[in-house]
């Protein structure tokens, strides 16, 4: 899948649990979106369900709605006559209109097609939380490797106030407030770590996948959107495919309503024996459909029939318009993030270590190191955020073009 960012040296392996390397699972974007398509629990349920819209299929392709019917009826006959049995046997069989029978049918399939659409539509909304959620396990990852380097960093000026009170040249205040701060990046550390459980626990939530995971991905930039492209795909979104076979269901009703006009029609056969003769008749049924006619199925498949297909023209609007917003929003995502590193990242290493170098032999003061060292710290974190956020917004520009399926 194509999510996009501005580049960034982050790539490799970047395990959220700790553990054996071999126990663990290393998971690319579409190794999680393979794994969420195949087992996630909300797509397989909606696979699931599809078999109980089938069933419908089953009895509307029933050629005969109605089972034979067969009576017996048997007495004496008492009279001026010596007594005798008499008996009735017969068997009957209604039919109904073909085209009421073709009626159901095409509204059983039509909401097969509506039962299929909505499973790619919830295939569709949980790749986009599936893929969300990898970026941001990878983000989470980065986060503690940025801790940590700022714990390093912390130890580093630690050490150079402990030498330089050592030496008679700083404060025991100083030190104090250089062992808080490496306390402090260490307690960042720990919370970036929890942060790296959450996104675990939740991508094998999505995927339901047991044991210890890896995810080998990154931030870095693919390429621009197809815009032409998109805009063609979200023509087959599954939202709208799912309406167009409602709006088809809601006819086959009206089609179904038109043959309950249509009389039903059976025959029968009867054999009996009265008073030691044997009778055989013939014989032919019509129902006249003269008060119930699928009045009222014809009032709602009409009413439902105009609602859904407003809705329909109302979803092709309203996707149009989320597109043209998601568009927006990642080219301005991908702009915040190429700011911050054309013009703010180029020598934050440098002078991270000339902040080290000055302190060291007494040219800056520990406030300024402490200061200059938080400013390194969050201008790394909103990078890596901006990045976070570039990459969230391709993925939701795929999503709602219907390209995640």
């Amino acid at each position: 899948m194509r999510v996009a960012c501005t580049a960034l040296a982050l790539s490799g392996v970047v395990m959220l649990c700790p553990g054996p390397a071999g126990a663990q699972t290393v998971l690319t974007l579409a190794d999680v979106l393979a794994k969420a398509r195949d087992q996630a629990p909300r797509i397989v349920s909606a696979r699931l369900a599809l078999a109980e819209t089938r069933g419908r299929l089953v009895g509307a392709s029933m050629r005969y709605q109605s089972n034979p019917e067969l009576d017996v009826v048997f007495g004496t006959r008492a009279g001026a006559n010596p007594r005798s049995t008499d008996f009735q046997l017969g068997a009957a069989q209604m039919f109904e209109p073909a085209a009421r029978r073709a009626a159901r049918v095409g509204g059983a399939t039509a909401q097969i097609d509506e039962g299929i659409a909505m499973a790619e539509e919830t295939t569709r909304d949980v790749l986009r939380e599936a893929a969300a959620t990898f970026y941001q396990a990878v983000y989470a990852a980065e986060r503690v490797r940025l801790t940590v380097a700022s714990v390093d960093l912390a130890n580093s000026i630690f050490q150079a106030a402990d030498r330089r009170f050592r030496a008679g040249d700083l404060a025991v205040l100083d030190v104090n407030l250089a062992r808080s701060a490496v306390a402090r990046a260490r307690a960042e550390r720990e919370a970036a770590e929890a942060d790296q459980a959450v996104a675990l626990g939740a991508l094998q939530a999505q995927i339901r996948l047991e044991g210890s995971i890896a995810v080998e991905g990154t931030l870095a930039a693919t390429e621009a959107p197809d815009i032409a492209a998109l805009t063609q795909s979200l023509d087959q979104r599954p939202e709208l495919r799912a309406l167009a076979a409602a709006i088809r269901a809601a006819e086959a009703d009206l089609a179904l309503a038109q043959s309950l006009s249509k009389a039903n029609y059976g025959v029968g056969i009867r054999v009996q024996r009265e008073s030691g003769d044997n009778i055989v008749l013939g014989g032919f049924t019509v129902s006249l459909p003269t008060f119930s006619k699928g009045q009222e199925l014809n009032a709602t498949g009409t009413a439902r029939a105009a609602r859904l297909r407003f809705e329909l023209e109302a979803a092709r609007a309203r996707l149009r318009i989320e597109l043209r917003t998601a568009l927006a929003t990642h080219r301005h995502r991908v702009a915040a993030a190429r700011l911050l590193e054309a013009e703010v990242l180029p020598g934050l290493d440098e002078n991270a270590a000339l902040t080290t170098r000055s302190f060291d032999v007494g040219q800056i003061g520990l406030p300024d190191v402490l200061l200059i060292r938080r400013e390194l710290l969050e201008t790394r974190s909103q990078y890596l955020s901006a990045l976070l956020e570039a990459a969230l917004a391709r993925v939701a520009v795929d999503a709602t073009a219907g390209v995640l399926r």
